[in-house]
C-alpha cells in the first residue's frame, strides 16, 4: 500500500516578506496549487491515504477562499482518505469546524485517536502543554504495522511539555514502524528504536530563505516485509542562497563571471539570493550593485546581501590624522563592545568611501 505523508502546508501565508502585492497573490495561489497537484498525483499513482502532519493553513484564521477550495477538493475526492492533525500555526482553524460535511476527513483530536486500514493501524494526538501522561497512554499492538503522527520539533530525555516539540524518548519501544511528523520545513529521517523509523517530510513549498533546498512529500510504501519511503521533490519554485567570495575580485567583468558561474544551472522561475563575502582594499570598488543589476531579470526573485568586510589595520588607522582617523578614535571612546565598534568602523569608512550600505 502507498501513502502520502505530508505537512506544513501553509496555506494562506502572507508571503509578502520578499515579494510584491501582486507576487505575493500568485505565490500564495500558488502554494493551494501545490497541494491539489499533490492530490492528483495520488489519485494518478492510485494512493487513497494522504498524511497532513500539522500546519496545513498558516492561521487559524484562515480566509474563506482557501478554507473553501480545501474542502471542494476533499469532497472531490471520496476514493482519497485524508488525516489531518491540526499543528501549532492551524489549531482550531474553521476548517475544523466544517470538518463533518466532508466524509473523508479526519481528524485527530488532543487524545491518542486510531484509524485502521488494509492492515495499517494510524495513531495520532495533538500536543498541548501536559503531555508526560499521554505518551505513557500510548499503547500499540506490537503485531500491527504502526503509523504515528505528530506535529513538534525532537527533544529528549524528559522534556515532556515543551510547546511544539515531540519526545522521541517517549515513543521508543512502543511498537511504532513510522513516526510521521510535521514542523520542520527541510526533509529529516531517522532511526527512532531498533523497530521504528521517524521522518519529517518537510513543507511542499519554501517561503523564505530559511527554507532553500528540495521541497515536496513522502511516499511511504508498506507491504509484507515493512516499509520503504523516499521523498518526492515537488515545489514549483525552489530557494537558493548562493555565497560568492570577493577577495580575489577587482573589476566588473570579473564580478559578472563569478556570478555567472554561481548561477548558470538555478532555474529561471526560482528565488536566488546571492551573499557576498570575503575581503577587499579600502581603495578598490566591490562593484556589487552593477555586478548584479543584469540578473534582476534572469528569476522570479533576486536579491544580494553584502557580508564581506574591509581590508584595513584599525588600530593604524586610529593614529591617522584625517577624517577617517578621527572617526575612528570618536567611536573608540565610546562604551559600546569592541565587536559594535568594529562593525560601527567598518560601515562609517565604507559609507566614506563612497559605498552603498546596509
Amino acid at each position: 500500500m502507498k501513502i502520502i505523508h505530508c505537512s506544513d502546508v501553509h496555506l494562506g501565508a502572507s508571503m509578502t516578506t520578499h515579494l510584491n502585492f501582486e507576487q505575493a497573490i500568485q505565490r500564495r495561489d500558488e502554494l493551494l496549487h501545490s497541494f491539489f497537484k499533490l492530490v492528483e498525483y495520488a489519485v494518478k499513482n492510485e494512493i487513497s491515504v494522504i498524511l497532513i502532519a500539522g500546519d496545513l493553513l498558516d492561521t487559524e484564521y484562515a480566509d474563506s477562499k482557501t478554507t473553501g477550495i480545501l474542502l471542494d477538493i476533499f469532497r472531490a475526492h471520496p476514493e482519497i482518505d485524508f488525516y489531518y492533525l491540526s499543528g501549532n500555526h492551524d489549531e482550531d482553524n474553521l476548517i475544523l469546524h466544517s470538518a463533518s460535511s466532508v466524509d473523508n476527513l479526519h481528524i485527530f483530536g488532543s487524545d491518542w485517536t486510531s484509524f485502521y486500514f488494509n492492515g495499517i493501524r494510524l495513531t495520532g494526538a495533538v500536543l498541548g502543554e501536559h503531555n508526560a501522561s499521554l505518551y505513557s497512554k500510548l499503547t500499540l499492538d506490537p503485531t500491527e504495522f504502526n503509523i504515528v503522527m505528530l506535529h513538534g520539533d525532537e527533544v529528549h530525555g524528559r522534556d515532556y511539555d515543551t510547546p511544539d516539540t515531540v519526545n522521541f524518548d517517549a515513543l521508543k519501544n512502543k511498537n511504532i514502524d513510522y513516526l510521521a511528523l510535521g514542523h520542520l520545513h527541510s526533509y529529516h529521517e531517522g532511526a527512532l528504536d531498533k523497530r521504528g523509523t521517524y521522518c519529517y517530510s518537510g513543507c511542499l513549498e519554501g517561503r523564505g530563505f530559511d527554507e532553500c533546498g528540495p521541497k515536496g512529500f513522502v511516499l511511504l510504501e508498506i507491504n509484507e516485509n515493512g516499509e520503504t519511503h523516499k521523498f518526492v521533490p515537488f515545489a514549483s519554485r525552489q530557494l537558493h542562497e548562493v555565497e560568492i567570495d570577493i577577495s580575489e575580485l577587482s573589476t566588473l567583468p570579473e564580478f559578472v563571471q563569478a556570478l555567472e558561474q554561481k548561477l548558470s544551472d538555478i532555474p529561471s522561475q526560482d528565488f536566488v539570493r546571492v551573499v557576498f563575502v570575503g575581503t577587499y582594499d579600502e581603495n578598490s570598488r566591490k562593484n556589487l550593485k552593477i555586478s548584479t543589476m543584469s540578473f534582476k531579470d534572469k528569476f522570479y526573485y533576486f536579491e544580494f546581501k553584502d557580508k564581506t568586510k574591509m581590508q584595513i589595520n584599525l588600530d593604524d588607522l586610529e593614529h591617522d590624522i584625517s577624517l577617517r582617523g578621527e572617526f575612528v578614535r570618536t567611536v573608540r571612546a565610546s562604551g559600546l563592545s569592541r565587536q559594535e565598534q568594529d562593525d560601527i568602523i567598518y560601515l562609517g569608512l565604507a559609507t566614506l568611501n563612497g559605498e552603498e550600505v546596509n
